[in-house]
This record gives C-alpha cells, structure tokens and sequence, in this order.
C-alpha cells in the first residue's frame, strides 16, 4: 500500500512536469504519460489491468463523470449562433463523415459487428479541446479559425458522448429488441436523464449560495454531481447524458436566467465562481494524469496488427478531413487557416474514457474497440502535433496548395524594415 501511495504522488508530479514542458516544447503530456503506462505495463509486466479489479472500473466511472461534466460546463449554447453557418457545417459534415468511414474500415479490417465498428467510428471522430488549445496557441490563425475549431471540438464531444452511449445501450440489448422499442427505449432513458438533469440543476443553482456558506463547501457541487449520475440511473434514465446536461445547464446559467417563463422566477440562481471552477480543473488534471497511465497500462502492444490499424483509421480521419474542411469553410478563409483546421483533429479524454466504459459492459468485445481506439489517441496526438509544427515553422505550404485551392492566400508579414 505504502509503494501505491508514492506511485500516484510521482505521477501527479510528473504530471504537472509534463504539462509544464507541454507548454513550452508542445510536446503532449498525453504521450509521456501513455508510455509511462506502457513500459510499467505490457513491456515490463511490473502490473496488470486485472491488478486494479473492481477498482479500476470505478475510477473509469469516475474519470467518465468528471469529463461528462467537464464537457457540458464548457460548452456555451450562445456560441452556436455566432457559428451557426460554417462553424456548425463543418463540425456536423465532418464528424458525419469521419464516423462513416471509420466504421466501414473498422468493420472490414476487425471484422467486427457492425454496431461495434460505429462505436470505434463515433469516438475517433471526437476532436480534444484541451490538446487542441496549446497547439493552437502559437500558430497564427485567424480568430474565425480559432472559433470554429473550439466550436467543433466543444460539439464533437457532445455528438460523441450522446451517439456513444446510445450505440453501447442498443449493444448490451443485443438481437433481444427490435429497431423501434429500441429507439423508443434508448429516447425514455436519455429524455428522463434530461429531465432529471435539468430540474437538479436548477435546484442545485437557487442553493447553490446557501451551500457556499458551509464548511469546505467547495467540494459540495462535485458531490452533487455524482448524485445526479447515480440517481438518474436508479430511476430509468441514463446517468452519462444527465451528468453531461447537468453540466450544461451549469455553464450556461447566465442565458437560463434571460428565460421568462411563467411561474418561473430564475433571478436568484448562480453560476459557478472561479473557484469552483478550478476545484474542477484540479480533479479533470488528476484523472487525466492517472487514467492515461492506466490506459497505456491496459494497452496490449504485442498486438501488433490493432496498432497498425488503429494508425491506418487516423490517417483516414485526416484524409477525409481535408475534403470537408475545403468545401464547407468561407472560401475568405486564407489556405494557412485551413491547414490549421486540417490539423486540429486529435483525440484525447473524452475518447479514451469511452473507450474504457465501453469495454468494461461489452466483454466480448472489449480488448479489440479499446486497444484500437487506444491505438489512435495515441497516433492522431502525434499527427496533430508533427503537423502544427510544420505549419508553425512554414512548412507544408505543398499541402495546403493542392488541396484548399478555393481559399486565399495567406497573407505575408510585413518584414521590419516595412513597419
């Protein structure tokens, strides 16, 4: 127990080493950390998924409940009409699209279940706003760019959580229902968790001043959380898509008070402070640090063949990326920006917590979908990486001008001596 303790001291301080030398080399914490997990896990055996038992499945319950509430708390409703035309279009073209193609290839290259393969489609075609954020920060891209690629990275998650964990109900029913109860049962459960969510937050938002005067109050507002997770699921609904409402409705607050309805006064509810805030920033960093150790732990590199087609579904998702990104951006978009969007499509947290809960309720499965997805992070972090740096550096102008050839040129800077 006494080594344990000190293991995850040392990985939450090499975490915050990591992300440290994130910010200044752009070298992800994520892959440091995977390959932490790798080297402890399968390549020197030193421990094993099955170490972790019952416990593993309730800290990937727990890492899924913080990112489900992450996720809706950043979400903004009001940045949809300021995007509603190519912000929207491209997110909801491409992720269609990507979802589409990976599932094809992962059903032909697997040989899975057709169900199983739009699930590997539905998580790589999520996009990682957290990745996304640093990579961004030194390139120079338009400000429409930079709103249109946290639009679609905000909205991907969305579409990944929601059609995901449907995807997975109609799975665990197996052959047992037909389409439509199906369909009929999957709408009660995600309507009853809305509904729910909706209330609790509400609820949670008129008390929530009453609760800040309580001793280590800060904490309250996760406790809660883990409530409307549990209880949503104790009566019929789903527990995932209410935590993410819940977030929802928690981050965008300031617009549900503009609501006039009758009967309704929602004058007195609060948002969260900047404290609460980063209470949560502080628990998503702690998870994410441990569960990409976990993660690379659990990862099976002998299996060589999962690897080599988890890199051929990130290559595919940037192939058909490009088409999408060219026809459905204003044509005022210079080619640069564009090259940027092409390239901001990495996925992370969100992705790799999916994947966890899915293997863990759909056993006959599990090793294949998690090991590829895995695979995929861990290639489409590299690929975003390797390609921002280039754009960063001049490079790649090849690319750019072969395939966005509706944009404009990206503009020169002006040298020194013309200031």
């Amino acid at each position: 127990m006494t080594y344990a303790i000190l293991f995850i001291g040392l990985l939450l301080v090499l975490g915050h080493i990591f992300s440290s030398l994130f910010e200044k080399t752009r070298l992800p914490d994520v892959l440091p950390l995977m390959v932490l997990g790798m080297l402890m896990g399968p390549v020197l055996h030193l421990v094993d998924p099955q170490s972790f038992g019952q416990a593993g499945q309730i800290f990937t319950t727990l890492a899924l409940i913080v990112v489900l509430f992450k996720s809706g708390l950043e979400f903004r409703i009001l940045s949809l009409r300021g995007a509603v035309g190519q912000g929207l279009l491209l997110t909801t073209v491409c992720f269609a699209l990507v979802t589409l193609v990976i599932a094809f290839l992962a059903q032909e290259l697997l040989q899975v279940p057709q169900i199983y393969a739009f699930i590997i489609g539905v998580i790589v075609a999520d996009n990682s706003t957290a990745i996304i954020s640093p990579l961004l920060a030194k390139l120079q891209v338009s400000k429409t760019a930079k709103t249109i690629l946290f639009l679609e990275a905000n909205l991907t998650g969305v579409y990944s959580i929601v059609l995901a964990i449907a995807l997975l109900s109609a799975a665990s029913h197996g052959e047992k229902l037909t389409a439509s109860l199906l369909a009929a049962d999957v709408v009660k459960s995600f309507g009853i968790g809305i509904i729910f969510a909706l209330a609790a937050g509400v609820f949670w938002m008129s008390i929530l001043n009453r609760v800040r005067r309580l001793e280590n109050a800060i904490s309250l507002t996760f406790a809660f959380v883990l409530l409307v997770y549990s209880v949503s699921g104790i009566i019929g609904g789903d527990g995932a898509i209410a935590t993410l409402a819940f977030g929802v409705v928690a981050g965008n607050m300031r617009l549900i008070k503009r609501l006039r309805l009758p009967r309704l006064d929602f004058r007195n509810l609060l948002t969260l402070n900047n404290g609460e805030k980063v209470f949560f920033e502080e628990v998503e960093f702690i998870f994410k640090t441990l569960f990409f150790v976990y993660m690379g732990i659990c990862m099976r590199v002998g299996r060589l063949d999962l690897v080599a087609i988890g890199f051929i579904l990130t290559v595919a998702k940037f192939i058909f990326r490009a088409p999408v990104v060219n026809y459905c951006l204003s044509k005022n978009l210079s080619r640069g920006d564009c090259s940027a969007v092409l390239a901001m499509c990495p996925n992370g947290l969100v992705s790799a917590v999916l994947a966890a809960m899915i293997a863990s309720q759909l056993p006959e499965e599990d090793s294949v979908v998690q090991d590829v997805i895995y695979a995929v992070i861990f290639f489409s972090v590299i690929g975003s990486n390797l390609m921002s740096f280039r754009i960063e550096k001049g490079g790649l102008k090849w690319l750019r001008n072969s395939l966005f050839h509706r944009h404009i040129e990206p503009q020169a800077q002006p040298s020194a001596e013309n200031k």
